[in-house]
């Protein structure tokens, strides 16, 4: 079973129609993962095993009506920031303990609509104020490549989740970096959409004129494959974009010749760490390599 850590949403999704493999049985790989790494790990606060399980056994009838699609039977982890019926949102605050939200938030409106399967919810810093995961209420979350050093913040139970191979994806939230930052410290994709782009509408709110919801994942199909389904227009956003959503699939392995790649001044700041600066540096070589300016 341990080959399905290499094999993106899209393959999985393709197995699970064939009847190679059954959510239910994808569920219970991961939950047993969770069981058996995350308690030195702790990237998850609530791990919802009972819930996982019968979102999974939906979505294998589901599949076996021939209606899958997107996200179906996929198993992902949750931040827990988002607005969910039945599962307690807490912002990993003592001051929300017990509290159940009376409505789903947009983005998991429309991710049970495709199926998926919610293994649990991401420890973060509390209220997302912080880039550690170590000001959560609740735990100190590792970086899954070295236990003694961060996983960044504030989505970093997201991050070390999906590093770790305890969900094939998360969701995640980002004002300032909250997305992006754990990413790079634990090695996954991720991405802050463009503002307007994936409504806000159940999202307990940091700063709201910055505050995006976004995938992260292990490649950046999975990443377009979770945003395929996030994304669009939500008349409950005011601050929602009303166009449609682009086929972004389509655009993985499109060509980059002739692209402008623009590179802010302040990546290269004093003090930086050559290892770092080298990575940065390798990634321009790429594009220019490829044809970018």
């Amino acid at each position: 079973m341990e080959e399905l850590l290499n094999k993106n949403v899209l393959e999985l999704g393709e197995a699970l129609r064939r009847k190679e493999i059954s959510s239910v049985e994808l569920t219970t790989f991961y939950l047993e993962r969770i069981r058996k790494y995350d308690g030195e790990l702790r990237s998850y606060l609530r791990v919802t095993g009972d819930l996982a399980l019968e979102m999974a056994r939906a979505a294998d009838e589901k599949l076996r009506r021939g209606e899958g699609e997107g996200l179906t039977g996929i198993p992902l982890g949750i931040k827990d920031i988002l607005c969910m019926t039945n599962i307690e949102t807490t912002c990993a605050s003592q001051i929300l303990k017990g509290f159940i939200a009376p409505y789903d938030a947009t983005v998991i409106r429309r991710m049970k609509g495709s199926g998926f399967v919610n293994l649990g919810r991401l420890n973060m810093d509390e209220f997302a104020m912080g880039s550690s995961t170590e000001n959560s209420s609740f735990q100190v979350t590792k970086n899954p490549w070295d236990l003694e050093r961060i996983p960044g913040g504030s989505s970093g139970g997201s991050a070390a989740a999906v590093a770790a191979g305890l969900c094939v994806a998360a969701l995640g939230t980002d004002t300032g970096g909250s997305i992006r930052q754990p990413a790079g410290l634990c090695g996954t994709v991720g991405l802050k959409p463009t503002y307007g782009r994936i409504s806000r509408y159940g999202l307990v709110a940091f700063a709201s004129s910055l505050d995006q919801i976004g995938p992260l994942t292990r490649s950046v199909k999975d990443c377009a494959a979770v945003l395929q389904v996030i994304a669009g227009h939500d008349p409950m956003d005011s601050t929602s974009i009303p166009q449609p959503v682009p086929d972004y699939l389509s655009f993985i392995g499109r060509d980059v010749k002739g692209l402008r790649v623009g590179i802010p001044r302040e990546y290269f700041i004093e003090g930086m760490e050559e290892d770092v600066k080298g990575s940065v540096e390798s990634a321009i070589k790429v594009f220019e390599r490829n044809g970018a300016s």
